[in-house]
C-alpha cells in the first residue's frame, strides 16, 4: 500500500498530517524518513520538493512491505552467495587437484631426472607456470636420457672393443705359437734329410768305403732328396691353393692307373718295405689333373706310412659307387683321437708331437688333399674308431665316361745329341746339370749369367737354351727377349729352368718368349721329354 500526499510552501496543505511529517516538511527534508500513518501504520516516506512550485511530495510505503521485499532480496542474496561459495569451492578443489597432480608429476619428473630410471612424462595442468616447469623438466629429462643412452652405447662399444681386442690378442698369441711350432717342425723336417744327405756324401767321399756303402749312400741321397722335394712342393702348393693360383690341367684318365703307377714308384723306392701293402682297384674314369691326383695319392699314402708302425697293413681300394669314383686308403696304425677328428684336414694340424717326432711331417699334406679334392669337384673324408684302431681316408670324385680311345703318351725318344746352352748362376747346380746332360749325350755349353749367356748363344748357336730366371745382371726374361730379337738366336728353343713355379711365373715366362717352363728340381725324364719334343709347345712342369 502506498500513501501519497502533496504539501505547498512549507505549510501543510489540506488534511492533517502527523507532527513528525510536518516537521520534516517544514525543515525541507528531502529523502526517506520513518514515520507513522494516522492509523499508526509504520511507513517509509519519501520526500521530494518541487523546485518550481515549492511544493513537497511525500510518498509513504508501509514498513512491512519494504522489509518483506528487503528480506526476500537478502534471502536471494544469501542463496546466491552460498551458491557462489559452493561453486568457488568446487572450482578451487578442481584446480587444486589438477595443480596437485601437476606438481606431483613435476616431482616425479624431477625424480626421474635425478636418475631413478622412471621416464619423465608431460601433462597439462592448465596452470601456465607449472606447465612450463613441467615442459622444462621433461626436456631436461630427455637430454639426460639421451646422454645416459649415449653412455650405455659407449660402454657397450667399449666392452665389445675390449672383447674383440682380447680375442685378437689371444688369436695373435695362438698364431704366434703356431708359427713357432711350425718353424720348429720345418727346421726338424728339413734338417733330417739334409743331415742324411750330408752324411751320405761324406760316405761316398771317403776313400776306404766299399762299393756297396757308396751305392747305399746314393740310394739315401735319392730318397732324402725326394723327401725334401715333397716338403717344398707341399708348402708351395698349399700357398698356391689358398691364393687361387693353381690351374688344373684336367683330362679324362683312369684313377686306378694313377694308383698303380704310384704304387710301383713307392715299392721301387723301398719306402714301404716295412709295411704290408694291399691294392684292390677297378677301372674307373675321372676328369682330373694327373699330376694333382698323384699328389693326392702320394699324400694319403705318405700319411698312412707315417702313422702305421712297421709290420702294419695299408689297404688301397679304387671302385665306382653310383656317379662317384671312390679311393680309400686304410691303415692299421695309431688311429685318430676323437677330439682331433674335426680338424684332420686343417692346415698344420697333427696329433701329439713328441720330441722324437717319429712320424714327422708338417701337417700340410692332408690340408692339400682336401683343397685339391674340392678343386676337382669332389671331397675328402676320414673315419677312425679311436686311438690305436687305425684310420681310413676316402676320396670321392665325380665319374666320367671312358673316352672313345685312350690317348697314350709316347716314351721320350733317345737323346738327339743336340747342342744345349745352360745359363745358370749357381755353380754347383750348373755343374751337376751339365754332367747329367752330357751323360745323356748332349753337347753342353755353360754360362754364369745373362750377359755371358747372350755372348755364348751368339758364338755357339745352340739348338736349345736352358735358362735360369733369377740371374744376376739381366734376368732370364730379358735374356729370352733379347735372344728372340736377335736373328742369329731367334730360332733357338728356350726352356725356363727355375725355382719360380707359380702360374703367373709360367705366363710371364711364355710371354717373354720361352717355349717351356720347368720348375726346379726337375725330374730328368721330364727334362728329356721337353728337350726331345718334336715341336716344343708352350708347356710347364
Amino acid at each position: 500500500m502506498t500513501i501519497a500526499q502533496t504539501y505547498g510552501g512549507g505549510a501543510a496543505g489540506r488534511g492533517e498530517t502527523r507532527p513528525d511529517l510536518r516537521e520534516a516538511i517544514r525543515s525541507k527534508t528531502i529523502g526517506v524518513i520513518r514515520n507513522a500513518s494516522d492509523d499508526n501504520m509504520k511507513l517509509y516516506t519519501v520526500l521530494e520538493r518541487s523546485a518550481l512550485s515549492g511544493w513537497t511530495v511525500a510518498v509513504g510505503v508501509p514498513e512491512a512491505e519494504i522489509e518483506s521485499a528487503a528480506r526476500s532480496a537478502l534471502m536471494v542474496s544469501i542463496i546466491g552467495l552460498a551458491a557462489a561459495v559452493c561453486c568457488a569451492t568446487l572450482a578451487a578443489v578442481f584446480f587444486a587437484r589438477r595443480l596437485s597432480r601437476s606438481i606431483r608429476q613435476v616431482a616425479r619428473s624431477a625424480h626421474a631426472l635425478g636418475g631413478s630410471g622412471e621416464a619423465a612424462r608431460s601433462a597439462v595442468s592448465g596452470v601456465a607456470e607449472v606447465d612450463e616447469v613441467q615442459a622444462a623438466i621433461v626436456a631436461a629429462a630427455a637430454v639426460v636420457e639421451q646422454e645416459r643412452q649415449s653412455r650405455l652405447v659407449a660402454e657397450t662399444e667399449r666392452e665389445i672393443l675390449f672383447e674383440r681386442e682380447h680375442e685378437a690378442r689371444t688369436k695373435a698369441e695362438q698364431q704366434n705359437r703356431a708359427k713357432d711350432e711350425f718353424l720348429a717342425m720345418l727346421g726338424h723336417e728339413l734338417r733330417n734329410p739334409l743331415a742324411a744327405i750330408v752324411n751320405a756324401t761324406g760316405v761316398m767321399a771317403h776313400p776306404g768305403m766299399p762299393a756297396a756303402a757308396s751305392e747305399r749312400a746314393r740310394e739315401i741321397i735319392t730318397r732324402q732328396s725326394g723327401h725334401l722335394t715333397r716338403i717344398v712342393d707341399d708348402l708351395l702348393d698349399m700357398g698356391r691353393v689358398h691364393s687361387g693360383k693353381i690351374l688344373l690341367e684336367r683330362r679324362a684318365l683312369r684313377l686306378d692307373q694313377v694308383i698303380d703307377n704310384y704304387m710301383a714308384t713307392l715299392r721301387a723306392s723301398q719306402r714301404s718295405a716295412r709295411h704290408e701293402l694291399r691294392v684292390d682297384s677297378a677301372p674307373v674314369w675321372v676328369d682330373g689333373d694327373p699330376t694333382r691326383l698323384e699328389q693326392i695319392v702320394s699324400n694319403l699314402l705318405d700319411n698312412a706310412l707315417k702313422y702305421t708302425p712297421a709290420g702294419g697293413t695299408i689297404s688301397v681300394t679304387v671302385k665306382a659307387e653310383g656317379e662317384e669314383a671312390v679311393l680309400c686308403v686304410s691303415d692299421s696304425g695309431i688311429g685318430i683321437a676323437p677330439e682331433l677328428m674335426p680338424y684332420v684336414f686343417d692346415l698344420f694340424v697333427q696329433g701329439a708331437r713328441p720330441l722324437d717326432r717319429a712320424q714327422g711331417g708338417l701337417g700340410v699334406g692332408l690340408a692339400l688333399v682336401r683343397q685339391l679334392a674340392l678343386m676337382h669337384g669332389g671331397r675328402a673324408d676320414v673315419r677312425s674308431a679311436g686311438m690305436g684302431l687305425g684310420s681310413s681316408f676316402e676320396l670321392r670324385l665325380p665319374r666320367v665316361h671312358a673316352p672313345q680311345s685312350e690317348v697314350s703318351v709316347p716314351a721320350p725318344a733317345p737323346s738327339s745329341r743336340q747342342r744345349v746352352l745352360l745359363i745358370e748362376d749357381n755353380e754347383d747346380g750348373r755343374e751337376m746339370m751339365a754332367m747329367m746332360l752330357e751323360a745323356q749325350q748332349y753337347r753342353v755349353d755353360t754360362a754364369i749369367d745373362g750377359v755371358d749367356g747372350l755372348r755364348q748363344a751368339a758364338l755357339a748357336c745352340p739348338d736349345i737354351a736352358l735358362v735360369d730366371i733369377g740371374l744376376p745382371g739381366i734376368d732370364g726374361y730379358e735374356v729370352a727377349r733379347r735372344m728372340r730379337a736377335d736373328p742369329a738366336t731367334s730360332k733357338v728353343r728356350l726352356v725356363a729352368l727355375t725355382g719360380y713355379g707359380q702360374d703367373s711365373d709360367r705366363e710371364r715366362a711364355l710371354g717373354a718368349g720361352f717355349d717351356a717352363h720347368l720348375v726346379k728340381p726337375v725330374d730328368m725324364a721330364r727334362l728329356m721329354e721337353a728337350l726331345e719334343a718334336p715341336q716344343l709347345a708352350k708347356t710347364a712342369g
